[in-house]
């Protein structure tokens, strides 16, 4: 009965834990972190892990690689496969247009164009003549105020603000978005005040700031060497291509930040174009242009994004590469191949 008796506790002492001892089946701290981490980071409800022998304390923490297999993560898109990730990164845009449409009375000449203009970069405006682009153009800093039926629906942005609002400085407003006509049309004062003419009346009056400020504008247009020497004679007194140019220096001696260019070298001959266009690629630097030009081959040259229009509307608009060398829409094949227009 002695020996029973003994063999009987000695089982019972096996049986219960010692102080400090888990019972058997219990998962420690750290399995159940582990479990919950995996759980949380897959978003699935995974079975509970099995208890590890108290000889392989660390065999839970090895099941991680198991359960990162049966629910992988999706691996991140390249940027260069879906174009969101260039896209988002892209820069803001100077200005935009959204819905934006102009009527002359009952007529519609442009409807609801939505585009976004690149900051210092050259967009050109292509299409038919009568396709709206000229007018579309002219809404940009609204000079289609001035004549009479003329309206605007839409939005136009540059720099948070909505212009098309009633209480927008349109004056203000001219003077950060210059305007450059298809032909010259300089003032009927001397070369010097064509270009003083624009700071003065926004309130630069020492003598001396105007000296430099019409020798800076037109060294930028190119001008100086050619008229330093006669800046009291009349801005009339020019060529046709010098006068241009003039133009452009008295546009760009107000300080905008966006210059609207409406066919400025339709009327030139054929050195002065080319003199024009090499402005155009320079004043990109410090102004975002936007160019109206009849000629293919002069908006292939000078601008990075091309719009073609037609009776009033955007039917394309993209890199100027893609629209010269690989369209999307036929009607733009058709324009700039000559098929029409």
């Amino acid at each position: 009965m002695t020996m029973i008796a003994t063999e009987k506790t000695e089982a019972r002492r096996n049986a219960a834990p010692t102080a400090g001892e888990k019972p058997a089946g219990t998962p420690s701290p750290a399995d159940s972190a582990s479990e919950a981490a995996l759980n949380a980071g897959t978003g699935t409800v995974l079975p509970p892990a099995p208890s590890a022998p108290p000889a392989q304390p660390a065999s839970a923490p090895k099941q991680a690689p198991s359960v990162s297999a049966e629910t992988p993560k999706p691996a991140p898109s390249e940027p260069e496969a879906s174009g969101s990730a260039l896209t988002q990164a892209a820069p803001p845009p100077a200005f935009y247009t959204k819905d934006l449409s102009v009527f002359y009375g009952e007529k519609q000449a442009i409807k609801q164009v939505s585009m976004a203009f690149p900051d210092r970069q050259v967009v050109a405006l292509i299409g038919p003549s009568g396709c709206g682009k000229s007018t579309f153009l002219r809404s940009l800093n609204r000079m289609n105020d001035l004549i009479p039926g003329a309206s605007i629906q839409g939005e136009i942005w540059i720099g948070g603000h909505n212009i098309c609002d009633s209480k927008t400085d349109v004056v203000r407003l001219r003077q950060k978005i210059g305007m450059v006509w298809q032909r010259p049309n300089p003032f009927h004062k001397s070369i010097y005040e064509n270009v003083a003419f624009g700071p003065r009346y926004h309130g630069v009056k020492n003598k001396a700031a105007l000296d430099q400020l019409v020798e800076e504008c037109l060294r930028k247009t190119a001008l100086w060497d050619e008229v330093k020497d006669r800046l009291h004679q009349s801005g009339l007194a020019l060529s046709g291509g010098q006068q241009q140019r003039l133009c452009i220096a008295r546009s760009i001696a107000v300080k905008p930040d966006i210059l609207l260019m409406d066919e400025p070298a339709s009327a030139l001959d054929p050195v002065s174009t080319a003199k024009v266009e090499e402005l155009i690629a320079e004043l990109k630097q410090d102004y975002t242009i936007v160019i109206v030009t009849h000629n293919m081959h002069q908006a292939a040259r000078v601008s990075d994004k091309t719009a073609f229009f037609f009776l009033g509307d955007l039917v394309e608009y993209d890199d100027t590469n893609k629209i010269f060398t690989n369209p999307t829409r036929k009607s733009t094949d058709d324009y700039i191949s000559g098929r029409f227009g």
